[in-house]
């Protein structure tokens, strides 16, 4: 059984990992992005794909820090 929590536990931390890298690697295209290519309308119509591009970054940090917190504060 310990076996078993130990290798839950690498598990977890391994795709929370993965999913901290893609994270920043979202927010590092978002931001890296030229001036003219953020200003100007994609093809689908909508002038403001970048701000999702944002806020879903933001949501998936908000969801990191819970899931790394959440156990602390419930512990007490």
């Amino acid at each position: 059984m310990n076996k078993r929590n130990l290798f839950v536990r690498i598990t977890a931390i391994f795709l929370c990992a993965l999913m901290l890298l893609s994270v920043i690697t979202a927010a590092l295209y978002a931001f890296a992005a030229e001036a003219s290519a953020v200003s100007a309308p994609p093809d689908t119509g909508s002038s403001d794909a970048t701000v999702w591009v944002m806020i879903a970054v933001a949501v998936a940090l908000v969801v990191i820090a819970g899931c790394i917190f959440a156990p602390k504060f419930r512990k007490r």
